[in-house]
């Protein structure tokens, strides 16, 4: 596989994702597939480490049942034989309450014989949170962080 092919291999996963289709990221993957996202577990449980492609269409179910919509633009991929990385803007619209939720995502890839072994993400999840529940933490969150770097 040469970086073009690799790189057509990530889009190909990110597009699959926000799309909602299982199968063209199964295809993306290898079947020793790991997936982690680096959040804040006992905010987002159905986030951390995953292994197995059952997690890919877990993960879709998830996403469908919290958000009716979802679309990204990715603003950059670079790879080669053996790794990747993206950016992604995403914009999810949540089903509870139609409001809508923006982070960017860093994603990272490590590829084997054409085929994804390990996809690693991370974004700002005390945004996100903000977001979801429409309020700004920041002031109240900053006074409790000063208070505990005091004792």
């Amino acid at each position: 596989m040469n970086s073009q092919q690799s790189e057509q291999c990530v889009r190909t996963f990110i597009d699959a994702f926000y799309a909602g289709d299982a199968a063209r990221m199964e295809q993306c993957c290898d079947d020793a597939f790991t997936s982690l996202t680096h959040a804040p577990v006992e905010v987002f449980p159905h986030l951390g480490l995953k292994q197995g492609k059952a997690w890919i269409a877990k993960a879709i179910q998830i996403q469908h049942e919290r958000y009716s919509s979802r679309r990204h633009i990715i603003d950059f991929v670079v790879a080669n034989e053996t790794h990747g990385a993206a950016f992604v803007q995403a914009t999810l619209t949540k089903r509870s309450d139609q409001r809508i939720v923006r982070l960017n995502v860093g994603e990272f890839f490590k590829l084997r014989e054409g085929r994804i072994v390990e996809y690693h993400s991370l974004f700002d999840s005390f945004d996100l949170v903000q977001q979801l529940i429409g309020d700004d933490l920041t002031g109240e969150f900053a006074v409790r962080v000063k208070n505990a770097m005091r004792q």
